[in-house]
């Protein structure tokens, strides 16, 4: 587009220079011709028979002319220009020199400046009327004296400089005129063109319109088909993704759970403890599954991110507390490394608005970097308020990042170097989802870096809700009257817990955990069932997985709470990815993450418990 715009400019530029010499060569033709006339003619009356003074100036005029044309040939326009109206202007002023302060001829002396607009640029109308004032007052002062050469100049000059300032005036206006006619004449070519050969094409165009018209049919039947195939693969890919989660997530919590188990909680092994020996294995089968669990934790979340799925849970987040329990998350990380872990960041952060669980994601993915491309040193997490905004950065004293890498650096699948993820491993999606998740959030994900010196990543969040977020806040929860719950305030059985899990292995490890810590446990695989012993048995608390070969969880959940009997049941779901957009709205609803090990079952049914004002089991309270 700009570079059609720019020729169509040059030529117009082109055919306004060209409408200049056609003006200029018709002005220089007709000069010369009334010069010889009149030369000729003067001849003739001059009773001597010499050349007088008005011949002269008829040779001044065609001098001029001549002069004018010749350079006009050889293409100098400009100076033509100026040769032939210093010319006429001369030619013009001489007769002052004869008749003196002559009115008719002093107003003759505007001419050269109104042709000036047609053969001259815009700005060169005023040196035009330079020359002519000049002109004028010269031969004004030969023909009556210097002296009285003043006053009869002052009005004519005057009027020059009128005519040249409306003729400049009008000048640019002209040539915009002369310019859109030009500009007009070239698309109404460009039209004539077009049209004539349209209706050349017009009778091949008829004679296929039925053949397009079939084929178009085609391929919109095609670009139907396609595009349902394309749902088709998509909701394909979510249901796989979804399926890939529960399936790989239930043997890495029966990994997970029971390997931590058998490292902190004896009790379930006949207070047997493991050999020291074996820990070291045991505690590789734990680390390795969790390894694992992130890789499918950023997949499924970058494929929710893609299909604009993920959405963010946000309320009032206290970032001193969260910034606590990710150190205490990293201290975890070193794995005997010679690295401290620091906190820069004050005490009275305000609290933002957000989603806890994001936010605490982004960070920590932050701090597992660092840590991982951090042989000595530190990691530093810090935090200042900036405006608005909270500014968190995580800085290392690591092996940085080379800058020709820091444009791609937040590039899925992408590292700062090729051999990095064979001596320190990773996918290269964390950087990509923490980024996403931080622009989700309103804010943004910055790096600064240095090779053998470091890196530093800034994370900069809203502090205040945004006008276009939802005013609706995560309401606390409330606890309605309980029917577990005597006159006296007393519970009846507090202790009894209804577990709802399809697979074997994990039910067991979930029963023997729950039995171990206290509590009367009552399973079942079948969420129809769960809602029978749910109504028959009241428990204290459920633990509900969501995902359940005849009833969805979340059904399940509503199904309780609709129901007055057991809708004052604390329920804690069991799933594997967070997703709560099929949430039943349960007052008395929490969550645990998959896999679940077994302090993350005690402390969540624990928080339940609690929340109902329910007594805990004596191991636990």
């Amino acid at each position: 587009m700009a570079e059609n715009q720019t020729t169509n400019t040059i030529n117009l530029d082109h055919d306004l220079r060209d409408e200049r010499r056609e003006y200029l060569q018709f002005a220089v033709m007709a000069s010369a011709a009334m010069a010889i006339i009149l030369f000729i003619v003067l001849m003739q009356v001059n009773q001597r028979g010499g050349v007088g003074f008005h011949q002269n100036s008829m040779l001044i005029l065609l001098g001029a002319s001549g002069a004018g044309y010749v350079l006009l040939k050889r293409g100098n326009l400009d100076t033509a220009g100026y040769v032939y109206l210093v010319g006429l202007t001369l030619t013009i002023g001489s007769q002052l020199w004869v008749y003196g302060p002559n009115v008719a001829i002093s107003m003759l002396l505007a001419f050269p400046i109104v042709l000036s607009c047609l053969v001259l640029k815009h700005d060169e109308i005023l040196y035009v009327t330079i020359i002519v004032s000049i002109v004028k007052f010269v031969f004004t002062a030969l023909g009556v004296g210097l002296g009285g050469a003043i006053i009869p100049t002052i009005g004519p000059v005057i009027l020059y400089g009128l005519v040249a300032a409306v003729v400049y005036a009008k000048s640019a206006d002209a040539d915009e005129r002369i310019r859109w006619t030009l500009d007009s004449q070239h698309k109404d070519n460009r039209r004539a063109e077009m049209f004539y050969d349209q209706s050349e094409q017009l009778q091949k165009a008829l004679l296929q319109v039925q053949h397009y018209s079939s084929r178009l049919e085609n391929l919109n039947k095609q670009l139907e088909q396609a595009q349902q195939k394309a749902e088709q693969a998509s909701k394909a890919k979510s249901t796989f993704l979804s399926n890939m989660s529960h399936e790989l997530r239930t043997p890495l919590n029966v990994i997970i759970g029971y390997s931590n188990s058998m490292l902190n909680m004896p009790k379930m092994f006949q207070n047997k403890k493991v050999a020291e020996v074996h820990r070291p294995y045991l505690k590789l089968i734990e680390d390795n599954g969790h390894y694992l669990l992130g890789l499918i934790n950023d997949t499924l979340d970058l494929s929710k991110i893609e299909a604009g799925k993920l959405e963010l849970h946000r309320t009032e987040t206290d970032l001193e507390e969260l910034f606590r329990s990710v150190i205490a998350t990293s201290v975890g990380l070193l794995k005997g490394k010679p690295v401290q872990i620091r906190g820069d960041f004050p005490t009275d952060l305000p609290r933002i608005w957000a989603d806890p669980m994001r936010v605490r994601q982004i960070i920590l993915n932050l701090m597992s970097n660092a840590i991982k491309f951090t042989d000595t040193g530190s990691v530093t997490l810090s935090a200042a308020v900036d405006g608005e905004y909270v500014n968190i950065g995580v800085t290392d004293t690591g092996i940085g990042i080379p800058d020709h890498a820091l444009a791609a650096i937040f590039d899925r699948f992408q590292q700062a170097e090729s051999d990095t993820d064979k001596k320190y491993g990773g996918t290269g999606l964390g950087l990509d989802i923490s980024k996403q998740l931080s622009l989700m959030h309103g804010g943004d994900l910055t790096v600064k870096s240095a090779v053998g010196r470091g890196s530093t990543f800034m994370v900069r969040l809203p502090i205040e809700r945004r006008e276009d977020e939802s005013d609706a806040q995560e309401d606390e929860v409330t606890v309605s009257a309980n029917p577990l719950l005597n006159s006296e305030g007393e519970a009846g059985d507090p202790q009894m817990v209804l577990l709802v899990e399809d697979d074997v292995n994990t039910r067991q490890l979930m029963h023997q955990t729950l039995e171990i810590a206290g509590y009367v446990v009552v399973d079942t695989h079948s969420g129809e069932e769960a809602l029978e012993l749910a109504l028959g048995l009241l428990p204290a608390a459920i633990l509900l997985d969501v995902y359940l070969p005849d009833v969805n969880g979340w059904d399940v959940v509503g199904l309780l709470h609709a129901n007055p009997e057991t809708a004052a049941i604390p329920v804690v779901v069991c799933t594997a990815d967070h997703d709560r957009s099929s949430e039943s709205g349960h007052e008395h609803l929490y969550y645990l993450a998959k896999p679940a090990t077994p302090d993350k079952v005690l402390h969540a049914m624990a928080q339940a418990l609690t929340s109902a004002h329910l007594t805990l089991p004596k191991t636990l309270s």
